[in-house]
């Protein structure tokens, strides 16, 4: 497979502290990559230093094989990566079309008329487009999760970083959300996806990484690492083992 991101001894931080403490994987095209964590542990600091908003210490970013470490967060944009926010920042006097036209302008740097058809599609895709003249500010969280996702859709990203899309919805709701990114990778995205609902890393991701203390604790197929002991000693705690657990060298199930 194809390799579009590589991440080699990342440190980055806030001040004189790092968060990322030599953090490395590699996310192939195509891929819905998970990363899970306990709260603190780095995950939405390396969406920041992916997306160019927080400059790294040291350490490497290739995206396309091409060095992006040093590059601002619009130039990154216009590369081809995309990003959304844990909490969602639509313009909220504006209406769902002009938010996402918007995106298409300032983010992939089409003219008026490109981003309106853009925009239309996107709208489309992401099961907006009965709402598109409907002002962000009335939509539900749902619709404005949908929302984020279109504005960074319409970015013409070949990378997209999704942080929490899922937080805050009812099942149904997440099942929704997990449909839409199925269908934005048949349509050939790659996605980078952190999430705390174990169910959507479970079933809507190809590989999933668990990241502690600001680096790489375990990854690998989803399933495996959500039953290991790395990941149950994490969020569970080293003294959810009994002793017959450290016997047989800890093979539990969550």
């Amino acid at each position: 497979m194809e390799t579009v991101l590589k991440l080699r001894q990342v440190y980055a931080g806030y001040k004189k502290t790092d968060v990322l403490q030599g953090l490395s994987f590699e996310v192939q095209k195509g891929q819905v990559f998970g990363v899970i964590g306990p709260n603190g542990c780095g995950k939405t600091t390396m969406l920041n230093v992916l997306s160019g908003t927080l400059p790294l210490s040291s350490g490497s970013i290739l995206f396309e094989e091409k060095e992006i470490s040093r590059l601002s967060a619009d130039a990154r944009c216009r590369l081809g990566i995309g990003r959304t926010f844990q909490i969602p920042r639509p313009f909220g006097r504006l209406s769902v079309l002009e938010n996402v036209r918007a995106a298409g302008v300032f983010g992939a740097g089409l003219s008026m008329k490109e981003a309106w058809e853009e925009a239309i599609e996107v709208l489309k895709l992401t099961g907006l487009i009965d709402m598109r003249d409907t002002r962000s500010g009335e939509l539900t969280l749902l619709d404005r999760k949908r929302l984020e996702i279109a504005r960074a859709v319409a970015g013409r990203p070949r990378l997209l970083l999704l942080d929490e899309v899922a937080a805050g919805l009812t099942g149904e709701e997440v099942i929704e959300v997990m449909d839409l990114v199925a269908l934005l990778k048949e349509r050939g995205f790659t996605i980078i996806w952190i999430e705390h609902i174990i169910e959507t890393m479970v079933k809507a991701t190809d590989h999933l990484l668990c990241m502690a203390q600001g680096k790489t604790a375990i990854e690998g197929l989803p399933e495996e690492v959500m039953h290991s002991r790395e990941v149950l000693e994490l969020y569970l705690g080293k003294d959810a083992f009994s002793e017959k657990d450290s016997q047989d060298g800890g093979r539990r199930v969550c």
